[in-house]
């Protein structure tokens, strides 16, 4: 094992997690691939996740409740708040927040951002999403035949339009369904129940927004790639931020765009198989063997480096804004 995977070449590197939807214990047990259904908040798919990815590449990150007094570590915005608290006085840690659907991390180092929008590569740095846990890509048997189309997400971030009667009166006029695989509620007591896994039957993947979006990330259009199936997107940012190739995905505004791309790849002959080959290739940049790369080579080489060259440029303001809140809680104690 190397130095850098023993953590011996940076910074002792923590991931702090405020369980919620499943317990510490279970967080520390599940596997990612296995126990998908668990990891049904962002900060559990975020943190939870890229520390067991971490430990199956080698590397020794440690991961509870707790804050650490110096090291590096690695929170979800939603946690910031319980984890300054819980950081004892006088801690000097490295701290890297995730943002994800939020705004900046106030009083992170440096942050950790879903797309390349806002990523400076200093402070800010883009990591790709994980790809779909235990995905099961589309079955190969099916060929290029275009019968189901299915949109895999939180049932707010679809268009109303691809719900509407019209639609799947379209579908139905092409011997087609759409399969809505959508999360309907939004508490955290229990697994998702959806099949965001599944790919099996599908030969479309759907994503179109209500509104534009730039803290996104592009997960339905890796996730179409790694599955073999092409994808009819809206052209959000996080999507056109990976585009190479008219290969990549269809771009569709409304239900009309839509409907003139399944018409297209039914009657373009090589399109469908095309996609299906390029989206391979696309695909095997984003594995979660490429991801885990990413991450490490963040984490143990690229975070420690500037962080201790330049102290007082990253992480001076953050320790004033400690010594704030020592003085804050001191006070109200």
């Amino acid at each position: 094992m190397s130095e850098e995977q023993h953590g011996r070449q940076g910074l002792p590197v923590h991931f702090f997690l405020q369980p919620s939807a499943i317990t510490l214990e279970r967080a520390l047990t599940l596997d990612p691939d296995r126990d998908w259904t668990d990891l049904r908040r962002a900060r559990e798919v975020w943190i939870v996740q890229t520390w067991h990815r971490l430990c199956r590449a080698g590397y020794r990150p440690t991961l509870s409740d707790e804050a650490p007094r110096t090291g590096i570590i690695v929170y979800h915005k939603e946690d910031q708040r319980v984890l300054l608290k819980r950081l004892p006085r006088g801690a000097t840690p490295v701290l890297v927040g995730v943002r994800a659907d939020f705004r900046s991390c106030t009083y992170a180092d440096f942050e950790i951002l879903q797309n390349g929008y806002y990523a400076d590569g200093r402070r800010l740095f883009f990591v790709p999403h994980w790809p779909q846990p235990g995905l099961i890509p589309r079955d190969p048997q099916r060929g290029e035949r275009i019968e189901r189309i299915a949109y895999k997400g939180y049932v707010g971030n679809l268009a109303q339009e691809f719900r509407s009667e019209r639609w799947r009166q379209f579908l139905s006029q092409q011997n087609m369904v759409f399969e809505d695989d959508a999360v309907l509620d939004e508490a955290f007591d229990h697994p998702i129940q959806t099949r965001f896994h599944d790919y099996r039957e599908v030969d479309l993947v759907l994503a179109v927004r209500p509104g534009e979006t730039k803290t996104k990330p592009a997960s339905k259009l890796v996730n179409a790639w790694l599955a073999g199936i092409p994808a009819l997107l809206s052209p959000d940012y996080p999507f056109e931020e990976l585009r190479q190739s008219p290969l990549d995905f269809l771009a569709i505004h409304n239900l009309a765009e839509a409907q003139a791309a399944v018409l297209r790849l039914k009657r373009e002959t090589g399109l469908y198989r095309a996609m299906i080959e390029h989206g391979r290739l696309r695909g095997a940049e984003f594995t979660v063997e490429k991801i885990a790369q990413v991450w490490a080579s963040l984490l143990f080489t690229i975070i420690p480096s500037l962080a201790l060259k330049h102290p007082s440029r990253y992480y001076g303001e953050t320790r004033r804004g400690f010594r704030h809140l020592w003085r804050k809680a001191a006070r109200s104690s």
